[in-house]
């Protein structure tokens, strides 16, 4: 599961629901009825199944909800930092990425490349097509770095959060963390700065 969690306002608690390379329909909430962490914990649990790991947006709202995730030992939630770096490259092997929301972007553009790609099939919704479709990019000497989403919003009219959710999702993939013997499971106690997989 990939699990957005919303800003308030008009944005959406989206979650993105995985199966290997197959994406199932999105779960989507208003922010008004995932007002805070314990909602959102407790809207994740009524979607999530069987030992699926869970990649939760750190940034901002979304630590709540991780901090009561992860209080559940049975639960594997990783916690997906954005800004953080990442030491991964474009497929090529030649671009560096400026942070993980890039080096996430561009991985799912890679796996979604009809050529060399990874056979991705994605739920039938235009929303979730017109947020993957509108980020822009450009390459500084840091890397790649994909359009900030507060400027995305801006152009959009709204948030990304089916693009966002569906994005995080794959990252778990790309972490290596969605085949069971490599899940870990967060403890009560854990700095989620710290417990992130590196890469």
């Amino acid at each position: 599961l990939g699990v957005d969690v919303a800003r308030g306002g008009k944005d959406k608690t989206v979650i993105a629901p995985r199966h290997g390379r197959w994406f199932d329909k999105l779960v989507k909430r208003p922010g008004t009825a995932t007002p805070d962490g314990q909602a959102v914990a407790t809207l994740t649990i009524s979607v999530h199944r069987g030992k699926c790991p869970v990649g939760i947006d750190v940034i901002g709202c979304g630590a709540s909800a991780y901090d009561i995730l992860k209080e559940n030992t049975w639960f594997r939630t990783f916690p997906i930092n954005n800004a953080e770096g990442s030491g991964l490259r474009d497929r090529s092997g030649k671009l560096r990425f400026s942070n993980v929301r890039a080096a996430s972007y561009w991985k799912f553009r890679e796996a979604l490349d009809p050529e060399n790609g990874e056979d991705l099939a994605q739920p039938p919704d235009t929303e979730l097509l017109a947020d993957l479709c509108a980020p822009k990019w450009k390459l500084l000497s840091r890397g790649i770095q994909i359009e900030a989403k507060e400027d995305l919003i801006q152009r959009l009219g709204r948030s990304p959060d089916s693009g966002d959710a569906v994005v995080l999702s794959w990252w778990l993939e790309v972490m290596g963390t969605s085949r069971p013997s490599e899940l870990r499971v967060f403890k009560v106690g854990d700095d989620r700065r710290k417990s992130a997989p590196k890469i």
